[in-house]
């Protein structure tokens, strides 16, 4: 399918493995590129993490505190920060609600081992 909808997308609310609490996420695999569109309550702090997948994040609403390989920023909406393969890195989010799409390439293979998982226990065409 060429076209899709981020409301049509399942929403990942559970904390795991790949989502700290107080965060959500809806995510799709196109092609190598996994776009997730995730929201964030005020003070969400995320570990310190790599992943072997590089990540572009886009800020569309809300502050977000990032530290991308011991460097410190404040990104607000229109920002963007870019996160090499292997470079740890971290979030905080302030003092308000946080929207930001995040693009991974390749694809992360724990990202979409949970999609197959929300899939499966939703179904197909469920959201």
């Amino acid at each position: 399918m060429p076209f899709h909808q981020w409301l049509e997308l399942v929403k990942d609310v559970e904390p795991g493995k790949t989502l700290p609490a107080g965060m959500s996420r809806r995510a799709i695999i196109l092609g190598e590129t996994m776009l997730a569109l995730h929201e964030a309550f005020p003070d969400l702090k995320c570990k310190p993490h790599v992943h072997a997948s590089s990540q572009i994040t886009y800020m569309l609403k809300g502050k977000l505190r990032m530290v991308i390989g011991g460097e410190e920023r404040v990104l607000l909406p229109g920002d963007f920060a870019y996160v090499p393969s292997h470079v740890e890195h971290s979030i905080e989010s302030l003092d308000e609600y946080v929207l930001a799409l995040d693009v991974f390439q390749p694809y992360r293979p724990d990202i979409a081992e949970r999609l197959r998982e929300l899939h499966a226990l939703t179904g197909p065409g469920e959201a």
